[in-house]
């Protein structure tokens, strides 16, 4: 169900939100640093122990995403809401500044087919698959951002890892092993394994596994795009699924593996916290695709990089923070949704 809604907060200020029917409450037109600073000029035990209202003022499943949107701006309006006597919206003219910047936020992983890609814009959902990360950009008019389970930010030589790498295998201990060294550069290069692993060996000491060498193909995709075009380096980042489901789990690695009919029921339910829509659109999508082009762990790992690429600001974190960077100028950071 579209709602609009009234939240009024022990401050005795409201806020104008919307929910469109396939998620969380928006809130992102809501002013945090304000309410926080009122919030700590009131005494300690309305500080510690409130009550946050919320009152539905009108609703309808039926209505476009243009029509949602218009009723909001026209409650914004009769509430006084952008007032900062009143609540907590942010003054209109940066509200429409956001709504005509903010483009589409996608989730994609690998698949045999190519590329499978969960997008999201507001209300709009939109999934597919996709041969080259580059159509991608062809297909949608405005990109926000994209969240994609492949390794970004190289080394070109030496035995040191990334940063990330370490890291998120520390964190999903004892499934730390779903974490892939990423190569070094010139390895991507190689017409074979052995010679990849020729390449590592003399470059950093160390050999390759066969599972790393099985997506070379798609981690040079992603550099070369990246290498060609500096302005998608601050579009496309990096995440790894299953640190992202720790994150959702309360910081627990899951122990269940993601191919099995349990695993990707557990992470279905993680998901659904955040998506609403998660299972239904599992099951399109496992219809719409044969296994032989998409299999159902690609569809469960581009969600849970859409979560992270749609989660708030303020929730959002990096691994390592800062961000390191490699002799090009990528990040090499894994992008995680850390809920509050």
């Amino acid at each position: 169900m579209k709602q609009v809604f009234k939240m009024t907060y022990p401050t005795g200020k409201i806020y104008i939100g919307f929910c469109s029917g396939e998620g969380e409450d928006d809130l992102s037109a809501f002013n945090w640093p304000k309410f926080r600073a009122e919030l700590a000029t009131l005494p300690v035990h309305q500080r510690v122990d409130y009550t946050i209202r919320r009152q539905v003022i009108w609703e309808d499943e039926r209505v476009s995403s243009d029509e949602l949107f218009q009723c909001w701006q026209e409650t914004v309006s009769a509430y006084n809401a952008c007032d900062p006597d009143t609540g907590y919206n942010l003054p209109s003219d940066k509200v429409e500044a956001r709504c005509n910047t903010d483009g589409w936020r996608l989730g994609v992983d690998g698949c045999r087919a190519g590329w499978f890609y969960i997008g999201s814009q507001g209300p709009d959902i939109k999934y597919g698959v996709v041969r080259t990360i580059a159509e991608l950009f062809d297909s949608f008019k405005s990109i926000t951002e994209v969240i994609i389970d492949i390794p970004i930010g190289l080394y070109d030589e030496g035995a040191q890892a990334r940063r990330c790498d370490p890291l998120a295998r520390k964190a999903l201990k004892p499934r730390g092993s779903t974490v892939f060294p990423a190569p070094v550069r010139p390895c991507l290069y190689t017409d074979s394994y052995e010679e990849a692993c020729r390449i590592s060996e003399q470059l950093t000491g160390k050999k390759l596994s066969q599972q790393a060498y099985n997506i070379f193909a798609k981690i040079r995709e992603v550099d070369e795009l990246l290498q060609r075009d500096v302005s998608l380096r601050s579009v496309i980042h990096e995440a790894h699924p299953e640190l992202g489901f720790c994150m959702l789990n309360g910081g627990s690695p899951l122990l269940t593996k993601k191919k099995n009919s349990d695993g990707l029921a557990e992470r279905l339910a993680l998901l659904k916290r955040h998506l609403e829509w998660a299972p239904r659109l599992y099951d399109e999508a496992t219809n719409q695709y044969p296994r032989q082009a998409l299999a159902k762990d690609d569809i469960v790992d581009a969600m849970m990089c859409l979560c992270i690429a749609t989660a708030p600001e303020r929730e959002r974190v990096t691994v390592p923070d800062p961000v390191i960077h490699d002799g090009k100028g990528i990040e090499m950071a894994m992008h995680i949704f850390s809920p509050s």
